[in-house]
């Protein structure tokens, strides 16, 4: 289909229609672009693009969008260390989150924009991540002696 002048198709169409389409996102701001790896991506009106890759996310688009996005495009987008997503945004606990290959990129009002990876992200996921005992991240990984840690909404991860 063609939207403001641009068209929308393939995965990353049909991600968008079954999503919520022009009444969620808005219009296309421009045409399908190719993204690192083999992938695509495509941006949308309301702060929201689609990255797709075959081989990531079971092959299928998925959204980023908002402060998440402006904090994953500022590490480098999918040719950053967090790569592509492999969930569109989803609501948790008392924020929200993308899940991408390198790690989880979260959003509150009460953490703003953290990225959670690694060891710390293994421990956090195992307690079932924001919507679990530990709550959204507050801030970034900062080393403490030998070890990481990572402040949460209701207490520090340490790793290892």
């Amino acid at each position: 289909m063609v939207l403001g002048g641009h068209s929308v198709g393939g995965k990353i169409g049909d991600a968008y229609i079954f999503s919520g389409g022009i009444l969620k996102w808005g219009m296309p701001t421009g045409p399908e672009h190719a993204a690192a790896k083999g992938g695509r991506f495509q941006n949308f009106k309301r702060d929201a693009s689609f990255y797709w890759h075959p081989s990531v996310g079971d092959g299928k688009p998925h959204e980023v969008g908002g402060a998440i996005r402006q904090r994953w495009q500022r590490m480098g987008a999918e040719r950053g260390p967090m790569g592509y997503p492999t969930s569109s945004e989803l609501k948790v606990g008392s924020g929200s989150l993308n899940n991408f290959q390198g790690g989880v990129i979260c959003f509150s009002d009460s953490g703003g924009v953290q990225v959670v990876r690694g060891g710390i992200l293994k421990k956090w996921q195992a307690q079932k991540g924001a919507a679990g005992y530990y709550g959204v991240p507050l801030g970034g990984e900062y080393k403490v002696g030998g070890r990481y840690a990572q402040d949460f909404l209701n207490g520090t991860i340490f790793w290892p």
